[in-house]
Parts: structure tokens; sequence; C-alpha cells
């Protein structure tokens, strides 16, 4: 893709997915397992932090073992027709940055860093037509690398530009010392949706130009 000349700060731009492009899917599926399993979404989630993380964002585990074993935790039946497909896809609906996305990578390379699934996040950046503009897009299921693993974010100081020109959007504030660790430049993405603007300035698009972005 060839790209006007910019002012940019950056000579690439790497998002988070989960809380930046699209909602973050294990707050619901914590949500939706305390709901039917009467446990506390904390004891849930401390489950989860201590056993699974690694194993589930890293794919050392499948799919149907990750939902087998938590599902077993919480004392529930496994429902892998809902919990599989339907519940998180219907979790993945873009977040009101995307039109941003799409605007940046019309301004610099963007690609995505992100603990996720590809079985989950690929097909929902397809829908939205990213899967072919992004790059690289560095999911950690497919990489075996989970943040906050400084060996995750060491992919992106081999970008082939120095680190203080590459650009990351996270909105854990763990993450993005991680990133700042490494030389790399940080942008913290919140709620109110400000950073977009932020990043706007940094890719060196007309921040003014641009409508402003939904809270969500």
């Amino acid at each position: 893709m060839v790209r006007p000349p910019s002012q940019s700060a950056v000579d690439h731009l790497i998002l988070d997915i989960g809380g930046v492009i699209l909602p973050s899917a294990m707050p619901q599926v914590i949500a939706e397992l305390a709901e039917l399993s009467g446990y506390s979404q904390q004891r849930l989630w401390r489950h989860f932090n201590r056993e699974l993380f690694t194993p589930f964002w890293s794919g050392a585990v499948t799919l149907d073992a990750f939902w087998a074993e938590f599902s077993a935790y919480a004392g529930l039946p496994v429902r892998s027709a809902r919990w599989q497909t339907e519940m998180t896809r219907s979790m993945l609906a873009p977040l009101a940055s995307i039109e941003r996305v799409r605007q940046w990578t019309r301004i610099v390379p963007v690609g995505v860093l992100s603990n996720h699934r590809t079985e989950w996040v690929m097909p929902a950046l397809a829908r939205l037509g990213l899967d072919a503009v992004l790059d690289p897009i560095l999911i950690s299921s497919a990489t075996g690398l989970v943040k906050p693993d400084p060996r995750a974010f060491a992919q992106l100081t081999r970008l082939g530009t120095p680190a203080h020109r590459v650009l990351y959007v996270d909105d854990r504030p763990q993450a993005i010392r991680a990133a700042q660790r490494l030389g790399l430049s940080t942008v913290q993405a919140h709620d109110d949706g400000a950073w977009t603007t932020r990043v706007t300035e940094l890719v060196g698009g007309d921040a003014d130009a641009l409508t402003s972005p939904r809270r969500r």
C-alpha cells in the first residue's frame, strides 16, 4: 500500500486488541460463569489467573480443554456450542475506535500484539476487513508469547525501525510499562476515547479533521 508523506513521529503503530479494537472477552466470560455457577467473579478470576492464564493465552491448551477445565472448576457442564461460538463471537463487536484504526492504516503501517486466541479474533478481524491490512498480527496463542513477558514485546523491536519509533497502544498499565522498558513509545487507551486523538497526532494525521469517537 502506498501511503502519502506525513510528519509522523512513528514508523509503526501497534495496537492491543482487547479493550482497544474489540471488547475484552474474558471479563464477559467470567461474568457469565459467575452468573451460572453462583461463584464470585473474584474467585473465578483467581482461578483463571493462577491456573489458566498462560496455558490458555499461549495456546498450550485447546479451547475444548480450556472450557472443560474451567467449567468443571465452576461445577458446570460444558456447553461448547454457546460458550465457544455464539457467546464469544457476540462479545467481539468492534469498539468506536475502529474507524480511527482504518484511518491510521492509510498513514502508517498498523499491526496488533495481543493476548488472544486466533480462533476467536481472526474471524472478527476478517469480518471488519482488517486481517488484510494489519501487519504484523501477533496473537499470543499463535506466537506462544504472552504479555507482559518481555519476549512478547521484543517482537516489536524487530520491525526494522528504531524502538522509539514504534508506538504501542494498550489499555493495561502493566503492558505499557513492559513496552516502555524496551524503549517503545506508548499511549495508554482509556474508556473516554481521547487516546485516539493523541495517536492520530503521533502518526501524523489531522486530529481536527476526524470525527471524535463515541464513548464506549
